[in-house]
């Protein structure tokens, strides 16, 4: 508290007042850029992170092959490599590499560390969708490699332009070090990591693109949004991802920007099909119907979203308003408890929540007992929540994730391979698993996304989970900063901003 306490003295030095409202501005060549974050990370492994904090930080530290906008309306631009060829029968990615490309220890960056880090991801239980299809890697010189696929596959590109390039040297020389303090070869080194405080990056000066504007890069751990909309209004804080509680607050302030993203997210309510009544069909059916998810919407997300009872948001691919949509009608929610032989009032037992997701347990909580099933919500702190939730520590659960990417991704969410991962609903079924596997080796669009539909139709009927709604990324930001438009799914990289 001390720490917060001078720090926000401190920023107070660049504050006026302009028609009773706080208004910052930045020193003249300022080069610092301080981030809120609202939960501490639990690692910064190259390959074997989880969440959207440790992928934003990596993404400054980490660069990667090529770039590709999310979109699927840009074409690759080249960073580690300069340029990539594709064989006629899509087995065979070539990369061809920068040769004055360094990591942050100044070793330089060859073929043989894009073949270890891709084999990292192949290995990976967490990132491992980046890599689908891809069966061995080749190193034909020091700035050649070749990607060998199972199978065309045209997705390919998008995952492997999501992996980042470690150094096989650094891993060898310590894999402690490589998760903790990490050396990649971005516009960032790491300098230092305080638990639960913050983490603090500083320019690269032998970037290959050229030195970052921003010299020095600070992300702080500030789990309050209330602090953070404070924070940020006084000038301690530069940028933040925001949720709609202090949205209106921050609008109404001409110091601060705001930018609102769309993403392919999604927030949801989990069960843990390993424990009863959650193995029961007809329950996890009630529970969907039980939701109101226009008034979650309205009451927790400020309207920043858009309803969707089905994890594949609707402009993705695979996505058809003929698969079902779980609507708010509480009668039939009923019916179908009734029908599943559950006496009501009914304990479901603990509603196992992160504090960030704390007010949209409570609202979660209010529409289960309006049809008599009744929840006691517990409240952890994030990596806590994150350790019971992947080992099956749990009942039900809410919460926010993003398999962005290729469609395909959203099989880590459902198949048998990442139980203890983003499968949290801990399903299991064979015929999923081989639809997942149908729709990686599909090369016909048309057929692709036929099987997407079969998947998400199987979702939906089975109600695996009680999807609410696509949240969109809202970030809010020093008015005197300059960002670049953000793309689709959020990511930022903060070479790009300057003051």
């Amino acid at each position: 508290m001390k720490k917060f306490t001078a720090i926000l003295a401190t920023a107070a030095m660049a504050i006026t007042m302009v028609g009773g409202t706080l208004n910052v501005s930045a020193a003249a060549g300022d080069t610092d850029l301080t981030i809120a974050v609202d939960s501490d990370i639990d690692t910064l492994h190259a390959s074997d992170f989880s969440t959207t904090i440790e992928s934003s930080i990596l993404n400054q530290i980490y660069d990667t092959l090529l770039y590709m906008n999310p979109d699927g309306e840009h074409d690759p631009e080249p960073r580690i490599a300069e340029s990539y060829t594709i064989s006629d029968d899509g087995l065979d990615y070539t990369f061809y590499l920068r040769d004055d490309e360094t990591f942050h220890d100044g070793t330089a960056l060859t073929a043989a560390d894009v073949k270890f880090s891709l084999e990292l991801y192949m290995n990976s239980n967490y990132q491992g969708d980046k890599v689908t299809g891809l069966s061995s890697v080749e190193v034909v010189d020091d700035y050649t490699v070749v990607c060998h696929l199972e199978s065309a596959y045209s997705p390919f590109l998008l995952g492997v332009c999501q992996v980042y390039i470690a150094s096989e040297a650094y891993y060898e020389s310590s894999a402690d070090d490589f998760a903790s303090s990490p050396v990649g070869s971005g516009p960032y080194k790491f300098v230092s990591r305080t638990k639960g405080s913050n983490i603090v990056l500083e320019a690269y000066d032998g970037y290959y693109r050229g030195e970052a504007a921003i010299q020095t890069l600070t992300y702080e751990v500030i789990p309050d949004q209330s602090t953070t909309a404070i924070a940020l209004q006084t000038g301690e804080i530069d940028f933040a991802e925001i949720d709609s509680s202090i949205l209106t607050q921050l609008a109404a302030n001409s110091s601060i920007r705001i930018e609102e993203v769309s993403t392919s997210g999604f927030s949801y309510v989990c069960m843990n099909l390993d424990t009863e009544p959650f193995d029961n069909v007809l329950v996890r059916q009630a529970i969907n119907y039980a939701l109101n998810r226009e008034n979650i919407v309205a009451v927790c997300y400020d309207g920043e979203a858009e309803v969707n009872s089905n994890i594949c948001s609707k402009d993705r691919f695979g996505y058809s308003e003929d698969q079902l949509q779980y609507t708010y009608d509480p009668d039939k929610a009923i019916e179908l408890l009734e029908e599943a032989g559950i006496e009501t009032p009914y304990d479901l037992g603990t509603l196992l929540v992160a504090e960030k997701y704390s007010n949209l347990a409570t609202v979660i909580q209010s529409d289960l007992a309006a049809v008599g099933l009744n929840v006691e919500i517990s409240v952890q702190e994030f990596n806590s929540y994150l350790t019971d939730l992947t080992s099956g520590s749990y009942d039900i659960t809410v919460l926010e994730m993003t398999l962005d990417g290729d469609t395909q991704s959203l099989e880590m969410a459902f198949t048998t391979d990442y139980i203890g991962t983003a499968n949290n609903a801990r399903y299991s079924d064979e015929e999923m698993d081989q639809l997942f596997a149908d729709a990686q080796v599909e090369s016909d669009t048309d057929a692709r996304a036929e099987i997407f539909n079969q998947i998400f139709t199987k979702a939906q009927e089975e109600a695996i989970y009680a999807v609410i709604c696509n949240p969109l990324t809202v970030y809010a930001y020093n008015s005197e900063l300059t960002c670049p438009e953000f793309a689709f799914e959020g990511d930022y990289f903060v070479y790009d901003f300057s003051w």
